[in-house]
């Protein structure tokens, strides 16, 4: 019989697989090489990490949408500042609201509506990445005819880094989701955090792991190293989210919206704790190996462990059955 307990923790991992990409947002990165970028299937969810020179300048991003689909956008900032860009929706049948900026290009034809950037007094909390985030602008319209659109983020003065949201509905790839933890990597270097500071807790949790380990004094097999790596990679993954939260706690008011971050954060600590105890379980063998290999599937979709805890986890699967020699 399944202790309450572990039904508790399967209920709470299955809720979160399911709902999480009904929730969360692809995250993409254009580069810099580009001034315009074509956006593919505008309706899905996608969040695009950008940059704007100082002003005035803008960023272009163009779609084709048929007439009775949402056009959906939201313009966040990560930080509050001199820098508060807005965006203009440019298209056929677009009708006129608020000055469009001279410097903005708008194509011969088409309509154009400016949104200019307001700054909040508190920035929100997103659970998710976890982020704090100031919204600045929001376009929520039906497409008025079928056609191509523009959407331009631009600035007149300072220029920084900003989240362009567009879509509405949530679709992901396969390599999309499994990427999501170095995704999440980048955004947090896009919203200014030094790298070292964004992966401490990783290098925290991997030197404690590796100094316990060699404490052991026991022969140490080639499955007991994935294994071991695999487990410490996804606590150190938990233990970088829970970072993150208290960074994007602090100033906003995350709500109950935090215990869905705290969950994110659990789930891989507990599945880590599970790849060490049967990576240094005393037997080794196909049932153990078969748990790797259950746990680097279950990492991958958990965002566990910066995706190389996950092919550790298969890593170690791999090795041959053997028993373990003790003292």
């Amino acid at each position: 019989m399944v202790s309450g307990s572990r039904f508790a923790a399967v209920a709470l991992l299955a809720l979160l697989i399911a709902v999480t990409p009904a929730l969360a947002h692809a995250p993409f990165f254009p580069g810099d090489e580009q001034s315009a970028i074509t956006v593919e299937n505008p309706t899905e969810s996608r969040v695009i990490y950008d940059t704007l020179p100082d002003g005035p300048a803008a960023r272009y991003y163009r779609f084709r949408v048929e007439e009775g689909e949402r056009i959906y956008a939201t313009l966040q900032v990560p930080r509050a500042g001199e820098f508060v860009p807005g965006i203009v929706l440019a298209g056929p049948g677009i009708e006129g609201s608020g000055p469009v900026p001279p410097y903005v290009e708008v194509p011969e034809g088409a309509g154009a509506s400016a949104v200019p950037g307001r700054l909040p007094e508190r920035p929100e909390y997103e659970p998710f990445t976890p982020s704090k985030l100031y919204p600045l602008a929001r376009i929520d319209i039906t497409a008025p005819a079928t056609g191509d659109y523009t959407l331009a983020v631009y600035t007149s003065g300072e220029g920084g880094n900003y989240a362009l949201a567009l879509g509405s509905v949530e679709s992901y790839t396969l390599a999309e989701w499994v990427c999501i933890p170095v995704d999440l990597v980048r955004i947090h270097c896009h919203e200014g955090q030094p790298l070292v500071l964004i992966l401490a807790p990783m290098i925290a949790v991997l030197a404690a792991g590796a100094v316990l380990l060699l404490l052991r004094r026991r022969p140490l097999s080639l499955f007991v190293l994935a294994g071991s790596a695999a487990g410490l990679l996804f606590i150190g993954g938990g233990a970088m989210t829970l970072s993150q939260t208290a960074i994007a706690a602090i100033g906003t008011d995350p709500g109950a919206a935090i215990l869905l971050t705290l969950a994110l954060a659990l789930i891989p600590v507990i599945l880590g704790a599970l790849a060490l105890r049967v990576a240094l379980r005393e037997r080794v063998g196909a049932g153990e190996r078969a748990a790797m290999a259950v746990l680097g599937v279950l990492g991958l979709f958990v965002w566990a462990g910066l995706v190389i805890g996950p092919l550790l986890a298969f890593t170690a699967a791999l090795m041959p059955a053997r028993r373990r020699i003790t003292r």
